[in-house]
C-alpha cells in the first residue's frame, strides 16, 4: 500500500492537473502507478499533447522519493478517496477533492461537526459570541471546523481548545505553512490537543489568494452546518456560505445591531432565510436533528441494528442488559410534557448519575429512533409509550 501511496502523492503533484483530470486519468489507466508509467501517446488521449509532454517532463525532474520522505518526516499524512480514512462528509459533496493532507488527526466521521466563521476584523461583541458559541459546542463534543484566520475563525478555535474540545483548521496553503503567522501558537495547539491541520494543497504551497475559495469549500464540506458569527455584507465569509448552501448544508447566523456594519452580513443572511442562532443550544438541537435524519436515511444501517438487537435478545448478553438499563435510566427523567436537554441532564446529575451532554444527546437520539422518546422542538424531548 505504501508503494501505491507514493504514486498517489506524485499524481496529486502533477502541474496543471486538477481533481477532475485526475479522475479521468484514473478512469483511463486504472491506478496512479499506471499513470506514472504511461507513455506520451496514451497520456495524450486524456491530456492533449502539450500537457502530456508536461507530465513526462515533470516525471523526469520531480524528486519523488525525496519529496515523499520529506512529507513523512514532517509527520504529514496524505489520504485520498481510495483510503478508508478519507472523511465521509467530503465523499458526499460534489467533486470531492482527490487528496487531503493532514497534520495531526482527521475529523471523526461519527462526531457532529460545525463550521464557525466570520470577520477577520471583528468587534468585541463578535469576539464574545465566537467564544460563547465555539466554547459551548466544542465542550459538548462537537468538532469545530474553521480556517484559522485572524478574527472570528481563530478566536472560536481558541475557545474550543480552552474547553477541552477538538478543532480542525483548513488552510489555503500547505499544512506545513502556518498562515497567518500570528496564529502560530494556535496552529501548534490544535494538533497538540487532538485536532488537525488540513489542506488539499501539497506541503510547501504558499497561501495564494486563488486557493481560498477551495479552502472555504472544504470547510463547508467537513461540516454538518455553518454558523456565521459576524460578517460584513461583502466579505469572504459569503463564499463559504454559498458553498455550504450548494452542498445542502444549513446556515445559521448570530444576529447583531442594525447600526453595526460588521453585523450587516449576519442580519442579511437571517432576512434571506438563514437560521437565527440565539444560543449555542439552538445549534446543538439542529445538529441532533441532522444526525437523527441522517441515521433515518441509512436504511441498511438500521436493518443491521435491528438484526443485532434481535440477536442480542436471543443470546441475552450482558451488553444488552447494560444498554437496556441505560435507556431505562434516561427514560426516568423524561416526561409526557416537554423537557429540555439541560433539564434532563440536571435531573440525572442530581440523582447521582454521572454523564455528559454528548453521551446524553446520543442516548436521546437512540431513544427517538426506537420510538420511546420524541424530539418535539429544538432541544426539548418527551417520553412516548
Amino acid at each position: 500500500m505504501e508503494k501505491d501511496k507514493i504514486f498517489q502523492f506524485w499524481l496529486h503533484h502533477l502541474p496543471g492537473v486538477g481533481d477532475r483530470t485526475i479522475e479521468k486519468l484514473l478512469g483511463r489507466f486504472g491506478s496512479p502507478k499506471e499513470v506514472y508509467n504511461a507513455g506520451q501517446t496514451a497520456l495524450k488521449e486524456v491530456l492533449g499533447n502539450a500537457r502530456a509532454l508536461s507530465v513526462l517532463e515533470f516525471r523526469k525532474t520531480f524528486q519523488l522519493q525525496r519529496a515523499y520522505e520529506e512529507m513523512l518526516d514532517k509527520k504529514i499524512v496524505f489520504c485520498t478517496k481510495e483510503d478508508e480514512s478519507y472523511p465521509q462528509r467530503l465523499r458526499e459533496i460534489t467533486h470531492p477533492p482527490y487528496g487531503l493532507y493532514c497534520l495531526g488527526n482527521l475529523p471523526e466521521n461519527q462526531r457532529p461537526a460545525a463550521a464557525i466563521i466570520g470577520a477577520r476584523e471583528c468587534s468585541e461583541y463578535g469576539r464574545a459570541m465566537a467564544e460563547a458559541f465555539a466554547g459551548r459546542l466544542g465542550g459538548a463534543g462537537v468538532s469545530i471546523i474553521s480556517g484559522m484566520a485572524r478574527g472570528i475563525d481563530g478566536i472560536g478555535q481558541q475557545a474550543v481548545l480552552a474547553k477541552g474540545g477538538k478543532t480542525y483548521a483548513v488552510l489555503g496553503c500547505g499544512v506545513d505553512v502556518c498562515y497567518p503567522a500570528s496564529n502560530r501558537r494556535l496552529y501548534e495547539e490544535i494538533t497538540e490537543k487532538g485536532g488537525g491541520i488540513l489542506s488539499v494543497f501539497p506541503p510547501g504551497t504558499a497561501p495564494l489568494k486563488q486557493h481560498f475559495p477551495e479552502r472555504n469549500r472544504i470547510v463547508a464540506g467537513l461540516s454538518d452546518l455553518v454558523l456565521v458569527v459576524e460578517a460584513r455584507q461583502k466579505s469572504g465569509t459569503w463564499i463559504t456560505v454559498d458553498m455550504a448552501l450548494e452542498q445542502g448544508k444549513n446556515v445559521y447566523a448570530v444576529p447583531g445591531r442594525l447600526t453595526d456594519r460588521l453585523n450587516d452580513g449576519c442580519n442579511l443572511l437571517i432576512r434571506q432565510g438563514a437560521g437565527i442562532a440565539l444560543s449555542p443550544d439552538d445549534i446543538l438541537a439542529e445538529l441532533m436533528v441532522i444526525r437523527n435524519r441522517n441515521s433515518g436515511q441509512k436504511g441498511e444501517k438500521k436493518e443491521k441494528t435491528k438484526a443485532k438487537e434481535k440477536s442480542a435478545a436471543k443470546t441475552g448478553t450482558d451488553m444488552t442488559d447494560k444498554e437496556a438499563a441505560k435507556a431505562e435510566g434516561i427514560l426516568r427523567f423524561l416526561d409526557y410534557h416537554p423537557k429540555s436537554v439541560d433539564e434532563i441532564l440536571e435531573g440525572m446529575q442530581k440523582a447521582g448519575i454521572k454523564t455528559g451532554l454528548p453521551l446524553l444527546l446520543n442516548e436521546l437520539i437512540n431513544l427517538c429512533m426506537e420510538g420511546r422518546a420524541e424530539q418535539v422542538t429544538g432541544n426539548y424531548f418527551i417520553r412516548k409509550e
